[in-house]
């Protein structure tokens, strides 16, 4: 039945590993913050304070510290000096100001952080009843200022973009719950892997050049957050929709924080729009895939919501790509599914040199996920982009008798829990982050050649030695450019030069 593969779809999508498991995504997100932490505090004393009571805080109430938008934004601030000025150069007072702030404030109410608690009245939202509703007051606070200095200068920075932010109304919070509860009967997998990035939701005007926004998600400046335009409200069925197309650039923006998913970020030119990033392609690719699981469940599983919510055709709603209100499919690419067609030609494509294999993989699993939806249509361009994403994976020349061994004076922070492996090369200042096979490639390069190292991979993985080497040369290339490890000169004794 379609209802039963719409079922397993939201199921597929969520579960999946690397790409759907938001709860190793967050463990992810948490690890990279407390590594990076663990480095400034070699050489801050009042931070390793803090650290220690970091390290020690349960998974549910480091989520918080580090979803809180002011601790995340001065941690991303100080990450950037430490891979641009050195560790010295890194820490700062605000930052040890906000994450005692923070790590006091969960002390005292388990779930709240900073920007929560300066609320003036405590709304929630969502099935697991933990995503707030921003009512910050007008009079000034030092908090409260600090909030919307972060909100002017950090949403949607470089997009001429401005956003208002409204202190909502009992109705409009009772508007956002309602269409959380039919995401959550639409989409439940989805639903709960979603609210698991989305920490916080503000009713706000937004305003771009080309006139008004529906719903904005800012980006690193306003993380954990998403922006919704009141009029929307009144509508579950696109306001829905709203929550989940920017929850899923959230937790995509988290995907992406502890791996790379494009070699270069130039503008390429879009029919439907302006030019725009690269990356941003791959965000939009994400969402319509989502989308479009989410559109089928709205059309097979919607009319049984109908009497609590009302059906789709009842409200009135502006025409746009996501609506599954008003979609015009008069003009071309009006509709998600034709700009989903068009990304994927692309990314797997002609634009697929410029993604990482970790890009292209996930560009690959969410075509194939969502394929056996009928609304996709034929697959036209499939065997190209499987060609073109075979060509770019494939190993160009076999192993040889050159040795690896690991880099010297790397700082290193092993994650089994979350799956990862943290570094700091000392040379380049740069986080690196390593998934499992990355992992173990790097722990075999204790002065073993590639013959030898492509036994030792294969044996541990059970694969066979060419889809091993498929897998392994191109991360071997990937941890020398990073400095994790270094070709042996012939004849040069081989030690091991990491810290723990």
């Amino acid at each position: 039945m379609r209802q039963d593969l719409i079922r397993q779809l939201d199921e597929r999508l969520q579960h999946h590993d690397p790409f759907g498991d938001s709860s190793k995504v967050v463990a992810r997100v948490i690890e990279r913050y407390t590594f990076a932490l663990e480095v400034l505090a070699r050489q801050d004393d009042a931070l390793r304070e803090l650290l220690g009571r970091v390290e020690r805080l349960d998974a549910d109430s480091a989520d918080v510290v580090f979803g809180d938008l002011l601790v995340r934004a001065e941690l991303e601030a100080a990450i950037s000096r430490l891979e641009t000025s050195g560790p010295v150069a890194a820490s700062s007072e605000s930052l040890r100001r906000m994450l005692g702030e923070a790590l006091a404030s969960i002390a005292k109410d388990r779930g709240m952080g900073i920007a929560r608690r300066a609320m003036g009245r405590d709304f929630v939202v969502g099935p697991a009843r933990r995503t707030w509703v921003w009512d910050l007051p007008d009079e000034p606070t030092r908090v409260g200022d600090k909030l919307r200095e972060s909100i002017r200068t950090g949403f949607m920075p470089g997009a001429e973009s401005s956003v208002e932010i409204i202190r909502p109304t009992p109705r409009m919070v009772e508007g956002l719950e309602r269409a959380c509860a039919l995401l959550y009967r639409l989409v439940p997998a989805m639903a709960d892997s979603i609210f698991r990035h989305l920490h916080s939701i503000a009713i706000a005007n937004i305003r771009s050049p080309r006139g008004r926004l529906l719903t904005g998600s800012g980006g690193d400046g306003t993380p954990c957050m998403i922006f919704i335009d009141p009029d929307e409200l009144e509508n579950p069925w696109d306001t829905a929709g709203h929550i989940l197309h920017e929850g899923i650039h959230l937790k995509l923006s988290d995907l992406i924080r502890t791996v790379a998913i494009v070699t270069d970020d130039e503008p390429v030119e879009l029919p439907w729009r302006r030019k725009t990033a690269l990356s941003n392609c791959v965000f939009a690719y994400h969402a319509y895939a989502h989308m479009q699981v989410f559109r089928a469940a709205v059309q097979h599983l919607g009319p049984s919501c109908y009497a609590e919510f009302g059906a789709p055709h009842d409200y009135d709603a502006p025409a746009h790509a996501m609506s599954v209100v008003n979609n015009d499919s008069r003009s071309p690419f009006s509709r998600a599914e034709a700009r989903l067609h068009f990304l994927h030609e692309q990314l797997a494509g002609a634009w697929a040199p410029r993604v990482t294999p970790y890009g292209r993989k996930l560009v690959s699993w969410l075509w194939e996920t969502i394929r056996p939806l009928e609304a996709i249509g034929g697959d036209r361009s499939e065997a190209r982009a499987e060609h073109a994403a075979d060509a770019l994976t494939a190993p160009g020349r076999a192993p040889s008798s050159a040795r690896y061994r690991q880099g010297q004076g790397i700082s290193l922070r092993r994650s089994p829990s979350s799956e990862v492996l943290f570094a700091l090369d000392p040379g380049s200042q740069k986080i690196v982050t390593l998934n499992l096979p990355a992992w173990l490639a790097f722990e075999l390069c204790d002065g073993k050649t590639e013959e030898e190292l492509l036994s030792a991979y294969a044996t541990s993985l059970g694969l066979g030695a060419e889809h091993a080497w498929a897998q392994l040369a191109p991360t071997l290339e990937g941890l020398t450019s990073s400095g994790m490890i270094d070709r042996v000169p012939e004849g040069a004794h081989v030690s091991k030069g990491v810290s723990p």
